[in-house]
């Protein structure tokens, strides 16, 4: 990461690269979306607080003064598969609003945030992410969505600790395995093992009944750029799907960057030619809180535009558009 980048300029990068992809598509004036969503996790990618976010980003995309709206989301890491399943059901439902953009980026750092030490088997990167959905032609469609909570989850990241006094900020470093620790010896590992089984085989079950294919149907499942470990034991095992159709490889070389790690996987998936016309791709989110989402996309084109663009491992954005929900 460069000295002096924040999350903010990697969802701008990303947002600019949406767009400019979006008029390739579109042939025509560019369409500006009417919903903007952004995600951060951590107060080190938010710059500032008392300040929107969202609209910093969406200002310097350039994007005018008009109807709609431009507000964070925060479902944590599943904020951007989540906020497709929301954008989805946005359009499926609003006659006035015809794109939404998703944009996301995430600065992490010492000392408060150790890219390798702050959490348990999972390293955390930079970056950011954006795509745009639209109830117009696309590069992929969104065919199903689904999520699930369990918010009795929530203290897994909380632990023992106490909530600030008001009018106090959090500051110094971020204690996530002590809390971590605190609520697995309070609960044991099963309970939370079992927990999140049940969410993550919720939204799988769902989407693919909803789209009439099975496990074997689908050429690639795109999940949290986890470790090793927390990857089989959170999402493999619990779907029963082998770590060939992911990125695990990958997601070694650019780390838990948020939100954004499906997004980054799709554009590298487009960017590499790794998918063809046809093919079905899950995306799966997941969120402290906790929160799961499923996406299922079907790839309608590939674009060339994508063979001048810089390896995600060096500026992990998408520049790709997604279809409407069916």
């Amino acid at each position: 990461m460069s000295s002096g980048t924040t999350g903010m300029d990697f969802a701008i990068r990303a947002g600019r690269q949406a767009l400019g992809t979006l008029a390739l598509v579109v042939g025509g004036p560019l369409p500006v979306p009417e919903a903007h969503l952004h995600a951060a996790i951590w107060r080190g990618s938010r710059g500032i607080d008392f300040w929107s976010r969202a609209s910093y980003v969406r200002a310097r995309l350039g994007l005018s003064a008009g109807p709609g709206i431009s507000t964070e989301i925060n479902a944590m890491s599943n904020s951007l598969v989540g906020g497709i399943d929301l954008s989805a059901r946005i359009l499926a439902g609003s006659s006035d609003i015809d794109h939404v953009l998703l944009t996301g980026g995430e600065t992490f750092g010492s000392p408060a945030f150790d890219h390798l030490s702050a959490d348990h088997g999972i390293a955390y990167g930079d970056g950011g992410s954006a795509l745009i959905l639209s109830r117009h032609g696309g590069f992929a469609r969104v065919l199903a969505t689904a999520s699930y909570i369990d918010p009795t989850l929530e203290q897994l990241h909380r632990g023992s600790s106490r909530f600030l006094p008001a009018g106090t900020t959090e500051v110094g470093i971020e204690h996530i395995r002590e809390r971590k620790t605190q609520y697995l010896q309070a609960v044991g590992r099963r309970s939370v093992h079992t927990r999140n089984s049940r969410g993550i085989r919720d939204v799988m079950n769902r989407v693919l009944a909803e789209t009439g294919l099975a496990p074997v149907d689908l050429a690639w499942v795109l999940l949290p750029h986890y470790g090793h470990h927390q990857l089989e034991t959170q999402c493999l095992h619990p779907l029963g799907i082998s770590d060939t159709i992911t990125l695990k490889r990958a997601g070694d070389q650019w780390g838990h960057i948020g939100p954004n790690d499906q997004v980054i996987g799709l554009t590298h998936l487009l960017a590499r030619r790794a998918v063809s016309p046809g093919d079905h791709i899950a995306l799966i989110g997941i969120g402290i809180g906790m929160t799961w989402t499923a996406a299922i996309l079907r790839i309608e084109r590939t674009p060339n535009q994508l063979q001048s663009l810089a390896p995600p491992l060096l500026f992990p954005w998408t520049p790709g558009s997604v279809g409407q929900r069916v």
